[in-house]
């Protein structure tokens, strides 16, 4: 593998796209965007009297929740957004990562390792490195957060962009329509502002702090140079809403869900039932793959290779049974000459 001092330029001596590949990248993206959006329409179609009937009776909760919530803040869009918010994140960061951070520490559960992506690797963690990861994410969600907040309230109050998204929550439809376009968003700018990160002018500055960990834990996700933490984490996440004008409480779920989703990507552990952190992990490992979150973006522009085929994209995917991904899908054995050595 690659030393460290020698990965950008790896990165960046990739097969180059051949001609026509732009044009098939739109045509597919289009493709996608088009199934998705008639996928949708179909199911809404289908569906719509049993979502009215089940919303109607689960919009009461949701709405009694965010009522209470907004008191909390003294029904003050201030208070609500620019505190209300980081504060969202910070919650559901420490409850997304106790969990998975005990295990890393103590080696308890037991029954927990066995799900570990890379084996014998932060078991236990190096508790220098994890005080430092523990103060640059203390320092990213409790100050670099709060003070973009600050920013995107004052320029959304100044233009008057976010004054009606503090009221009523909207439709389940609209809700599923916005988390699509959220979806979408992020992994495009995710992907175009992480694969930037790791050009040579930017990676030595900015994101090879975030890449000391080449087996990560759930805490690495926010383990990064705020730069890297404005650009490539908070942006992505929060443009989708700012662009749907979406409902404030809205924000605050898909925010949680975001934060999930990092948690896992980078948590080490593949467990049955949870979304697979197999893309991920692989690119802490090899650094110069699987720069995306869905993994649309790296098949239309290669950069999915050499995950694409290996035995770590065969385990990518949600597993339903107890037994360890591992042995479901074990290491490929190699065959060995009469020489001895394996071929």
């Amino acid at each position: 593998m690659a030393t460290e001092a020698s990965r950008p330029d790896n990165a960046e001596q990739q097969e180059p796209p051949k001609g026509g590949v732009l044009w098939e990248s739109l045509r597919s993206l289009l493709f996608i965007l088009g199934t998705a959006i008639l996928t949708t329409i179909a199911v809404k179609n289908s569906v719509h009297p049993y979502i009215d009937k089940i919303w109607g009776a689960s919009d009461d909760f949701w709405g009694s929740l965010w009522n209470s919530l907004y008191e909390l803040c003294g029904r003050n869009n201030f208070i609500a957004h620019v505190i209300g918010s980081p504060l969202n994140g910070i919650i559901w960061f420490t409850v997304f990562n106790a969990f998975f951070l005990i295990c890393d520490i103590t080696g308890h559960p037991a029954w927990l390792l066995k799900y570990k992506v890379q084996d014998a690797k932060n078991q236990p963690v190096d508790k220098k490195k994890l005080w430092s990861c523990i103060r640059t994410a203390a320092f990213n969600l409790g100050v670099v957060s709060p003070v973009c907040s600050l920013v995107v309230y004052l320029a959304t109050s100044y233009s008057g962009w976010y004054d009606d998204c503090y009221g009523e929550l909207p439709s389940f439809e609209r809700i599923l329509v916005e988390f699509l376009v959220f979806n979408i968003i992020e992994e495009i700018f995710f992907y175009y502002s992480h694969r930037a990160m790791h050009h040579p002018k930017l990676y030595a500055r900015f994101h090879k702090k975030h890449h000391e960990w080449t087996a990560p834990i759930g805490i690495t996700s926010v383990y990064c140079s705020p730069l890297e933490m404005v650009v490539s984490n908070l942006l992505p996440a929060t443009l989708g809403p700012l662009i749907m004008r979406s409902h404030l409480f809205v924000s605050w779920v898909w925010f949680a869900l975001v934060l999930f989703s990092t948690t896992l990507a980078h948590g080490g552990y593949h467990v049955p039932f949870l979304f697979s952190p197999e893309a991920h992990d692989y690119h802490h490992k090899v650094f110069n793959c699987m720069f995306g979150t869905l993994g649309i973006l790296d098949k239309l522009h290669k950069t999915d290779k050499p995950f694409a085929g290996s035995i770590h994209e065969k385990r990518h995917y949600i597993s339903y049974s107890l037994t360890p991904i591992k042995q479901i899908l074990p290491e490929p054995v190699k065959r060995v000459q009469q020489c001895g050595k394996a071929e």
